[in-house]
């Protein structure tokens, strides 16, 4: 069963950064584009909800608290929105094990947790991993949205302090929609955002990639938390970071992003490497 559940979150995360990718080729409002995006991701996991009990938490409080983190997925979905843009997909999965560097780095620092040579090596091997892809000069122009992609992830990892352990509270479908939801709500009123833009940018773009891209969104995190619900940490999140090296391969062969694959690979194997270490 949890093999299954792997499996099936690896190919909607790599698909996701492959057809995100794709879909931002004819992006030129990138609020207007995320709000499309997360309506349809919202909308796929809703389609999940009888397959499971439903149930909502009856504390007041626990709305506030994941409103809140909404607020900081917010930020985070609409400046990755630009970081998948302007960087490569075979590369993006690599940057995303930032997050799991920052929240293992909050846990010692909020938490109190033990700071063991095992989290520390695998600390060092992601962001190893990512100096080897990203430190180049001739990439210097694209630093600046490796930087507003740890920025995002900082945010995602803010978000989910806040949010942590809510998701058994709620039919977990509803609460990974609500996630999107709320979110694209946010940046609809606090960016000012018309929804005849949404309109546009969802006209603009090749429908396929559009909503394969939604569906992979919304679906691939709901499908990770079932992993969670069903597997130990210490083997789902290793498992899960075989993501990083179907991205990469996917991206080889289907987008054509060929520069520099050898680095591409040694990075994504440390990332993989780093979150066993991390886990253990």
């Amino acid at each position: 069963m949890l093999a299954l559940v792997i499996l099936l979150y690896i190919v909607l995360t790599t698909g996701l950064n492959q057809f995100y990718k794709l879909t931002t080729h004819t992006m030129k409002k990138p609020a207007a584009q995320t709000i499309g995006l997360q309506l349809v991701a919202g909308l796929s996991c809703l389609l999940f909800v009888p397959f499971f009990e439903f149930r909502l938490p009856s504390n007041p409080w626990t709305y506030l608290f994941l409103s809140l983190s909404c607020v900081f997925y917010a930020i985070n979905n609409y400046m990755i929105a630009n970081v998948r843009k302007n960087l490569e997909a075979s590369v993006i999965g690599i940057l995303q094990q930032s997050y799991t560097v920052l929240m293992t780095m909050a846990g010692f620092i909020l938490f109190g947790e033990s700071v063991t040579l095992f989290k520390m090596l695998g600390i060092l091997m992601i962001v190893g991993g990512n100096i080897l892809v990203f430190w180049q000069q001739k990439r210097a122009k694209a630093m600046k949205y490796v930087w507003l992609g740890l920025l995002a992830y900082a945010c995602n990892v803010v978000a989910g302090l806040i949010d942590v352990g809510y998701s058994g509270e709620f039919n977990l479908p509803f609460y990974t929609a609500f996630l999107y939801f709320v979110p694209a709500l946010i940046i609809l009123i606090g960016g000012r955002v018309r929804i005849a833009d949404t309109i546009t940018e969802y006209r603009r773009a090749r429908k396929r990639d559009y909503l394969i891209t939604g569906f992979c969104w919304g679906v691939h995190y709901l499908v990770l938390l079932i992993a969670y619900s069903v597997g130990e940490v210490s083997v789902v999140a290793p498992l899960a970071s075989l993501a990083v090296f179907s991205s990469v391969l996917v991206g080889y062969f289907w987008l054509k992003e060929k520069e520099e694959i050898v680095k591409k690979i040694i990075a994504a194997i440390l990332a993989i490497m780093g979150i066993v270490f991390i886990t253990l």
